[in-house]
């Protein structure tokens, strides 16, 4: 990757964290004070995010999915919910979100992210995105099912719910993908089938 498409890249990760900070103040009621805290922590936030997608190299390849799909994919997470939790809703909203994750998140990281560029050579792209969708997937309807409070803050909490579902459930994922790609059963079985060939 190119060092002005790494900084692009970086700069709109930054963005996009930003930018979900602008629109959680900007949809609840909150008071002055309680918006210029959430901007603060954007701004923390982003500046962190910048700062660990520089320095990646020096981290596990996974680390650029995750930093993909929390900043990107998170804004069009955000971007998917609605203002509004009721039943009638819920369904649609549910795949709005997961649509805006995919497009935002999910197809970026496949083109920039180190883990599934080489799941893409190694030819094990899909499977790889099988197993990370539906534990990122799942992350999301279990932290659904978590009631947020009714408040001033409740966009927040609803918003950083699901963001942390999909964070720990990709993490889950990309664990589940690492074990099954060092399991030894197919090593073994060749042996096995070697042994019972030599009997022949």
């Amino acid at each position: 990757m190119s060092r002005p498409l790494d900084r692009m890249i970086g700069a709109w990760l930054g963005l996009a964290v930003l930018l979900q900070a602008v629109l959680l103040a900007a949809e609840g009621s909150l008071s002055y004070g309680q918006i210029a805290q959430l901007l603060t922590g954007g701004l923390c936030l982003t500046l962190l995010v910048m700062s660990l997608w520089q320095w990646r190299i020096h981290l596990n390849s996974h680390t650029d999915m995750v930093l993909i799909m929390f900043a990107s994919g998170g804004l069009g997470m955000l971007l998917g919910m609605p203002e509004t939790k009721t039943h009638s809703m819920d369904f649609i909203a549910w795949w709005r979100m997961c649509g805006g994750m995919i497009v935002l998140g999910l197809a970026p990281a496949i083109a920039f992210s180190r883990c599934l560029r080489t799941a893409r050579r190694e030819g094990r792209l899909l499977w790889s995105l099988s197993i990370d969708v539906t534990a990122m997937l799942a992350g999301m309807w279990l932290a659904s099912r978590a009631k947020t409070e009714h408040g001033e803050w409740m966009a927040l909490t609803r918003h950083v719910s699901m963001l942390g579902g999909m964070t720990f459930g990709m993490i889950a994922g990309m664990w589940i993908r690492s074990g099954l790609i060092s399991w030894p059963l197919p090593s073994i079985s060749g042996k096995r089938l070697n042994g019972l060939n030599m009997r022949r």
